[in-house]
Order: C-alpha cells, then sequence, then structure tokens
C-alpha cells in the first residue's frame, strides 16, 4: 500500500511539473556586440577574422548604401547550423558591410530555430532555408544573397549585387 501511495505521489508530481505552454518559437534579434558574445556564435568573429573582402567591392557597397538611405540588410540565420551558409557566408558578408562603414543600425541579424518561427518580416519575406539575406528599400524586398550562388569566396560581391 506505502508503494502504491509513492507511485501514485511520484506520478502527479512529475505531470504537475510537465508544462502545456507554447515555446515562444520568435526570432530574436541580435547585434554586432551581441553576435561576437553569444555562445551559439563562437565561430562568427574566427571567420570574419580570416575573411578578406575586395577593396573595389567594399567601396561600391559604400557607395551604393550611401545613396539609398532607406535600404537596409536583414540577416536570418540558424546560429546552430554548421552549414556553410551560416559558418562563411553569413560572417563573410557581415564583414564586407562592416569594410563598407554600413552603418550597423541599417544591417538586421535575426537569430532563428527554425524557418517557421516569427519574425517582423513575415508579411513580406518567406523563408524557406537559412541562412537567408534580404536588401529592403523602403520596406520592400529588393534583392537576396543565396547560399547557392556561394563560392566560399564571394560574399562580398553577392552582397555588392544585392545593394546596388
Amino acid at each position: 500500500m506505502k508503494i502504491l501511495a509513492l507511485v501514485i505521489a511520484c506520478v502527479v508530481g512529475i505531470t504537475a511539473c510537465s508544462t502545456t505552454e507554447p515555446v515562444d518559437t520568435a526570432a530574436e534579434q541580435l547585434t554586432m556586440d551581441e553576435l561576437t558574445k553569444t555562445p551559439g556564435y563562437s565561430w562568427f568573429v574566427a571567420e570574419m577574422q580570416t575573411f578578406t573582402p575586395n577593396a573595389t567591392v567594399v567601396s561600391d557597397i559604400s557607395t551604393a548604401m550611401s545613396a539609398q538611405t532607406d535600404r537596409k540588410v536583414c540577416i536570418f540565420v540558424k546560429p546552430t547550423c554548421s552549414c556553410r551558409g551560416t559558418q562563411r557566408l553569413f560572417p563573410q558578408v557581415m564583414k564586407t558591410l562592416i569594410e563598407a562603414n554600413v552603418d550597423m543600425s541599417r544591417v538586421e541579424v535575426w537569430s532563428m530555430r527554425a524557418e517557421t518561427d516569427k519574425h517582423p518580416y513575415q508579411s513580406t519575406i518567406t523563408l524557406t532555408d537559412l541562412p537567408a539575406i534580404y536588401v529592403l528599400d523602403k520596406g520592400v524586398v529588393r534583392a537576396s544573397v543565396r547560399d547557392n550562388d556561394y563560392t566560399d569566396t564571394n560574399a562580398d560581391s553577392l552582397i555588392a549585387n544585392a545593394v546596388k
């Protein structure tokens, strides 16, 4: 009888601890400072340091972004993904934008667990892959950078073509 009472108490205790609340699946916006300090992004700084963007391309980006003050870059990324788009393309694009002196308030990085996470651009952008890089002009998608076009060395020209 004591064993039965103990088993019932354990079952009640275990079920009382379970939650039926939905998990928050909203994307989290990260600043450059957070990117360099967030544990899931430990690879980010190392990849940025190894990449050197083409100076002509950097100048083109600087000119294009200066001329179009309503233009911004939105990057959606899954930090736990070990794919080359996340581990290489994303930090190389960021390094290129930084070298072009693009104001980081015009670059939004959204950390996501999956393509289905909620984000503020859902009415305009439907994500099918991560990472996803979009250039918006006055809130409208102007261009995107696709991982399929990335060759391990052309991140700078891909983002330059998107912002021009």
